[in-house]
């Protein structure tokens, strides 16, 4: 049953032109960003500000879904477990074509030096999104995941951008943390030294909290009320 449930979300993100369309635009992004500007900065800019945000946003508008359309999914494969599981797979296995084109992309003009911070961060945020769809599904959930996909990464940005002109480098937990929002932006500033923080340590601790939130995920959805009703 697992597989058809997969199967289902997969086909629904996928055989759309606008999936395909916004792919296109945004891995040739990030390609004319790493070919044509000089300096890390404008492809570290377009990778944690637009192009991550935008496609984790793209494919997890399949799962936001009202409680009747959540309660037809119960009924038709039986057991809120697998519906669980299913969309948790089918999110990591819709991030793919994304991750690996964007790290060939960056490995292929920066000799790798982001490619571990792109890929916690696509894991923290499609972890963190798909772990906000319990709230249930409309208008709320998609300005929730504006606010964390978009506003909590350029926090990070503020906070440290604010404090390097006042010559007060970022440091200890509150680096940590400013890191954790902007993965991709905090391993540029760790290495221009305006983010005192271990960015090895940090990436852990980003992995380690996206494994925390996957798991927990189909604990905390089979806990969501529902109201098919509504």
């Amino acid at each position: 049953m697992l597989r058809y449930v997969v199967r289902m979300y997969l086909k629904e993100i996928f055989t759309g032109s606008t999936y395909w369309i916004i792919l296109g635009v945004l891995l040739w992004s990030e390609y004319f960003a790493a070919s044509q500007f000089k300096g890390e900065l404008a492809l570290v800019e377009m990778l944690q500000f637009i192009a991550i945000p935008v496609y984790i946003f793209l494919v997890s508008t399949v799962f936001f879904t009202e409680d009747k359309v959540l309660t037809f999914e119960l009924v038709m494969f039986r057991d809120w477990s697998t519906v669980a599981v299913g969309r948790l797979l089918s999110l990591f296995l819709s991030l793919t074509p994304f991750t690996v084109a964007t790290v060939l992309i960056v490995g292929h003009y920066h000799a790798g030096t982001f490619m571990v911070p792109i890929s916690v961060a696509v894991l923290l945020y499609s972890t963190t999104i798909i772990l906000s769809t319990v709230i249930g599904g409309g208008s709320k959930l998609y300005v929730l995941s504006m606010g964390l996909l978009f506003m909590l990464p350029f926090s990070s940005l503020v906070l440290i951008q604010n404090q390097a002109s006042l010559g007060n480098p970022v440091h200890g937990a509150m680096g940590y943390l400013t890191y954790l929002f902007a993965p991709v932006y905090g391993s540029y500033a760790v290495s221009s030294r305006i983010l005192l923080v271990d960015s090895n340590l940090a990436n852990w601790i980003v992995f380690g909290l996206s494994v925390f939130l996957g798991i927990g995920y189909p604990f905390i959805f089979k806990r969501r009320e529902v109201h098919p009703g509504n």
